[in-house]
């Protein structure tokens, strides 16, 4: 059978360099069987599967509220069967499967089928070309995708900012009641990819450093580095009272 190279890569959006792996991430086992030295995609799923529990939880803790419990719950609706088989079908990708002849007829049936070759693709581009292509094509065919996207998901990705308000505003109450100086947020790095990168911010009061955070924008680092001095206030607060 003859597979359309071109024609996956296009729609996955990633260009492999070894062309067999593609190949091989749309083997199913049926079609494996039935035609020898085929190598089929069942050790990528499972591959693909750690991969992308691995990025999705990377991403939900780096961007989402929610206490341990709520992130599982999160990360299961996220890599389910459901949405990855909707990712695929978004993509076009199903037509692309090479699979046994008495599969063909109830591929449908195939509890498992879509979903998998979506751990498989993952798997591929992670061994074809590493970490950066791999995190974009989970972001964007999956994460950041309107398919199959849990409502708990969008919820919590909402908290943040309400955080990083009031963060901000907490601390600068406190600057401007007890009149310390000027507030000021100086970024002192940007490291990663463009889309991915990582933000290392100052804060300052009367041009004295008293905290730093990172995140993936600027907001959400100058967030942190607000919510790490009204810890450290907190904390010589505290302490000063116990001293009295």
């Amino acid at each position: 059978m003859i597979f359309d190279i071109g024609g996956a890569e296009e729609k996955i959006g990633y260009k492999f360099k070894d062309k067999m792996l593609l190949r091989k991430c749309f083997t199913h086992s049926s079609y494996s069987n039935e035609h020898r030295g085929s190598e089929n995609n069942e050790i990528l799923e499972f591959f693909g599967d750690a991969v992308l529990d691995f990025i999705v939880t990377e991403y939900l803790c780096a961007n989402c509220a929610g206490d341990e419990g709520d992130l599982t719950k999160m990360r299961a609706a996220l890599v389910s069967k459901e949405p990855l088989e909707q990712a695929i079908f978004a993509m076009g990708l199903e037509e692309y499967m090479l699979l046994g002849k008495g599969l063909v007829k109830n591929s449908d049936l195939h509890e498992k089928l879509y979903s998998s070759l979506f751990e498989a693709i993952v798997a591929g581009i992670y061994l074809d070309g590493g970490m950066v292509p791999v995190k974009k094509f989970i972001l964007e065919k999956l994460v950041f995708s309107a398919q199959g996207r849990p409502a708990a998901l969008k919820k919590a990705e909402k908290a943040p900012a309400r955080r990083e308000k009031d963060a901000k505003s907490l601390f600068q109450e406190y600057v401007q009641k007890y009149k310390l100086g000027e507030i000021r947020y100086e970024t002192i790095s940007k490291t990663g990819p463009d889309h991915a990168p990582h933000y290392k911010v100052a804060l300052l009061v009367a041009g004295k450093e008293v905290a730093c955070g990172g995140g993936q924008s600027k907001k959400e680092a100058e967030t942190k580095a607000a919510e790490t001095a009204l810890a450290q206030t907190e904390k010589s607060r505290k302490k000063a009272g116990k001293s009295k």
